[in-house]
This record gives structure tokens, sequence and C-alpha cells, in this order.
């Protein structure tokens, strides 16, 4: 489980590419940009995992489910690792659990706005060094104008 160190402060600030500093989020927002071409949201049949392998590992991809909740579509093998344990299946209150008030608000925003978000954060794990954390989150649509699957592209750093 993850303790964050503060909220955060981007989250009522429009999505700026620019304040993208991973190679890896750079490349996750330019495959999305090229799936959506000039539609509010791509859609996630549009989605091929064999054009970012690379990128696969470090994703978690999260289903929008009835009542305002999301559960956990896929976990990269990366994601996996990092958190310790399966997350496929997992609710993300259960997942985040209190801190799911401060991230999932984040979530539905991408829902609500169709835009990623990115944010920066120090977290820590039990029994773990201090990890910088960065990530962003991509809407897809399911074929229609909703955002029914957010995909959480992370990026890990030890500090």
């Amino acid at each position: 489980m993850c303790r964050m160190e503060k909220a955060d402060p981007a989250a009522g600030r429009p999505f700026d590419p620019a304040e993208l500093k991973s190679e890896r989020l750079v490349r996750a927002f330019g495959y999305w940009l090229s799936l959506r071409a000039t539609r509010r949201v791509p859609d996630r049949a549009d989605f091929d995992p064999i054009e970012i392998p690379d990128i696969m590992p470090h994703v978690i991809m999260w289903d929008v489910v009835a009542g305002g909740r999301y559960r956990c579509r896929l976990a990269g093998t990366k994601m996996v690792e990092i958190h310790g344990r399966e997350l496929t299946g997992l609710d993300m209150a259960e997942f985040h659990g209190r801190d799911n008030a401060t991230i999932q608000p984040e979530y539905d925003g991408v829902v609500r706005t169709g835009r990623p978000h990115h944010v920066e954060r120090n977290l820590s794990w039990m029994h773990r060094e201090y990890r910088r954390y960065s990530r962003i989150l991509l809407p897809f649509s399911d074929g229609g104008a909703d955002v029914r699957i957010v995909v959480n592209v992370a990026h890990f750093d030890i500090t």
C-alpha cells in the first residue's frame, strides 16, 4: 500500500504536455494523440499493445463501472511487481485504500472532461525505498463519445 506525500497541486489545472519529464509518458501521450485524431477521445478498439510493447508493462487499464467506480481490467507486469500483488479485478477503492478519496477524483475528472491528467508525487511503500512517481491518465471510449476506460501509464524513480 502506498502513502501519499501530499495532494496533487496541479489537480485543478488543465493538462500541459510540456510538464511530462519521462520519455515513457511522452511516448504514451503521443500514441494516445495519434489514436485520437479528430475525435474527443480514442476508441479502445484502436489501442494495440503490439505498437507499444515497452510501455505495456507500466500500464494499468481501469474500466469505468456503474456507480462511479473503477475496476482494474489489466495490469502490466512492472505494475504488479512494484505493487507486490496482482491488480487485475481489483476495485480502485480497494486498491488505493484510504488514499482513494484523493486519487479517484483525478480519474473522475478524466472521465468527465475526456482530457488526460498528469501528476508527479512522492510515494513510500512499506519496507521500500522512497520513490518518485509520475503518471499520465489517458481516456478511451468503447465506441461512443463517453469515456469508459482510463489507461494509467506510470514511471517510477528511486530518489
